[in-house]
């Protein structure tokens, strides 16, 4: 007689809705990392991606990001690292309000490196101290925490972050490849198998749309 196995659940994302993605922008306008936490909440970039991004792999004036580093800790120190799979490796579009963004915390590094003369580190990373040196990211997750504590929405990891966007995206009727292909998951099943369940509203939205076709 065999032995059934007990299924393990795999643990659901918690996500912000969009009115709290945008408070949370909304109180963290003036943080040094305001940049990162409109890309993260916007394009779904993980934190490695975001602390590893650097200025060569972006394009403001034609509005793309180029994903191709990523910075991970190794023995508690930060290191460069590459994405783990191919589809890692993409293209991001950047709009507007994002090239704004980027384009302000590129002048406030440069003021920065202006002041800081020869002590600055030039690793071309988009997110630093005043020094040059890029935020690790457990740094980054720490500063995520304190904000979040300090705002009073709902405690959330930064990683869900990444999960609210890509839930968002989903819920405002992006198609699902195009979700993949922002998030550089390598199959589209990654992208249904785990924000599929977190749009209810979704079902509802499309049965009215159809009802309202051959109903109406």
């Amino acid at each position: 007689m065999g032995v059934r196995r007990p299924t393990v659940e795999q643990r659901q994302p918690t996500t912000w809705t969009d009115l709290e993605a945008r408070e949370f922008l909304a109180t963290t306008k003036d943080d040094r990392l305001t940049a990162l936490w409109a890309l993260a909440l916007t394009r779904g970039l993980r934190r490695g991606e975001l602390c590893g991004l650097r200025w060569s792999a972006i394009d403001l004036p034609g509005g793309t990001l180029q994903v191709v580093h990523t910075l991970v800790m190794v023995d508690g120190k930060p290191q460069t690292s590459s994405p783990k799979t191919r589809a890692g490796v993409r293209s991001v579009p950047l709009d507007a309000s994002l090239v704004s963004f980027l384009t302000a915390q590129r002048k406030v590094q440069a003021a920065e490196r202006l002041k800081a003369g020869e002590a600055w580190q030039d690793g071309g990373y988009v997110f630093t101290d005043e020094l040059g040196k890029p935020y690790s990211p457990d740094f980054v997750s720490k500063r995520f925490e304190d904000l979040v504590e300090v705002s009073g929405l709902p405690r959330i990891r930064l990683h869900d972050l990444r999960h609210t966007a890509c839930s968002l995206m989903l819920a405002a009727g992006v198609q699902p490849k195009v979700v993949q292909e922002l998030a550089g998951h390598s199959n589209i099943s990654i992208t249904l198998g785990i924000y599929g369940h977190t749009t209810p509203s979704m079902g509802r939205q499309a049965g009215e749309a159809l009802s309202a076709s051959l109903l109406g």
